[in-house]
């Protein structure tokens, strides 16, 4: 009986509870407590909002900060500081390499050397305004196993647009420079050259002084004044060395220049050897001690043909030497021609041939490949020479590259003798 009572008494003890409850809480709902709860929510949204104020303020100025880090050097300074938009890049190249040459070679004895080791530089000075530095810790041309000044020079770009003209038709380098002379110079380093050897003629120096250079349409152009010999602190003659160059793009995958240059007349006594190599030596006096000055002078055409998976460079060129001396007629005219092709045999995997000749008609200090005592500062003279090499590569990326090539080259002397040197090469190049 008690058992059947049990939800009547527990449906009346609810309704008894929320009659109490009711009563409560009620007047507690007046009109007065609603005004107030309304108060402290237009209170409440109100800090937030300045609080969010704020946060975006703080935002802002850490976003500033960032960008004043990034365009300015690791100090920290102001992005209103002299130096907050300059940037350093620090780039590298070297090619450890092994030669083994014939008897009468350059690299008789089997050698593993360094070679063409570059520590390079690159600053982001001022707006269109860079300074390039090279140090080099090992040169194959090298005579010494000292480091040596590459090209350093400022570089000022787009010149002609800053001065309401076209863009990038007038840029200026001003320093220690590669002579803008063929096309050959360009890609003769480690990296970009397919072969260890480079042609018979390589064509090359680095010279102090101006270049003005640029682009208009499919033009573009090089002029250079430039000291003229390898003396590097002074210039003991006040004839410069010029250099011009003009390219032009046929169609996107053919490219033709032509270049002139005069190394300028050269004290024959304390300036012997011009910065322009040829036959792998240098232009230098031949004439005797009665001379005082000497100089050279050259032309050459390149073009170069590109294809998706290759390439094929040509080039021919004419130069002359001559000096003052009035013991002998001591003028010399040389004349060369190269060929060299690149086909990509897989990703990785390409082949690579060039062919190159150069010949004076009444003799001259030329090396090669030979040895560079015997050739260039003894007393025979080399009239013609002709180079064929073979070679073959695997580039891992842009960055690093294994390459192998033979050499065949013959020569004639003045004295009608031959002198045939032959060498293998091998090569990892890296770069970072």
């Amino acid at each position: 009986m008690l058992a059947s009572r049990l939800p009547l008494i527990s449906v009346r003890s609810a309704i008894l509870f929320f009659g109490i409850a009711k009563s409560l809480i009620v007047p507690c709902l007046s009109k007065e407590p609603w005004e107030d709860l309304q108060e402290q929510n237009r209170l409440l949204r109100s800090q937030l909002q300045s609080q969010q104020h704020q946060l975006d303020e703080l935002r802002s100025q850490v976003e500033r900060l960032n960008e004043g880090r990034d365009a300015g050097p690791a100090s920290g300074k102001a992005s209103g500081s002299p130096s907050a938009d300059r940037k350093l890049i620090v780039t590298g190249e070297v090619g450890a390499a092994f030669f083994a040459a014939s008897r009468n070679g350059q690299y008789a004895n089997k050698e593993f050397r360094i070679d063409d080791a570059n520590v390079r530089v690159e600053a982001s000075i001022a707006k269109n305004t860079y300074l390039f530095g090279e140090v080099q810790m090992a040169k194959r041309e090298a005579g010494d196993e000292n480091f040596h000044l590459g090209e350093f020079y400022f570089e000022f770009e787009d010149i002609s647009g800053s001065w309401g003209g076209p863009t990038r038709l007038v840029n200026a380098r001003v320093g220690r420079m590669d002579i803008p002379f063929g096309e050959e110079y360009q890609v003769r380093d480690p990296l970009t050259n397919p072969l260890v050897t480079h042609s018979l003629s390589d064509i090359w120096g680095t010279d102090e002084g101006i270049e003005l250079f640029g682009e208009f349409g499919r033009s573009s152009y090089a002029f250079a004044v430039q000291n003229g010999s390898s003396k590097t602190m002074r210039d003991y003659n006040s004839d410069k060395s010029l250099t011009f160059r003009y390219g032009f793009d046929v169609t996107p995958k053919l490219h033709v220049s032509a270049s002139a240059m005069r190394t300028g007349k050269l004290d024959s006594v304390r300036e012997p050897m011009s910065e322009v190599w040829i036959g792998n030596s240098i232009f230098r006096n031949i004439g005797s001690a009665a001379s005082t000055v000497h100089q050279a002078e050259l032309g050459e055409l390149d073009a170069i043909y590109r294809w998706s998976a290759g390439q094929l460079m040509v080039a021919g060129g004419r130069a002359r030497y001559r000096d003052d001396d009035p013991r002998a007629n001591n003028t010399r005219h040389f004349t060369y021609y190269q060929a060299e092709a690149m086909q990509l045999l897989t990703r990785e995997w390409y082949a690579a041939a060039r062919l190159s000749t150069l010949s004076v008609d009444d003799g001259y200090p030329l090396v090669g490949i030979g040895n560079f005592g015997q050739y260039f500062f003894g007393p025979l003279h080399t009239k013609s020479m002709r180079r064929m090499t073979l070679g073959a590569g695997y580039r891992f990326n842009r960055s690093l590259v294994l390459k192998l090539d033979y050499t065949f080259e013959d020569a004639k002397l003045t004295t009608g003798a031959s002198r045939d040197t032959r060498m293998l090469s091998f090569e990892s190049a890296i770069g970072f």
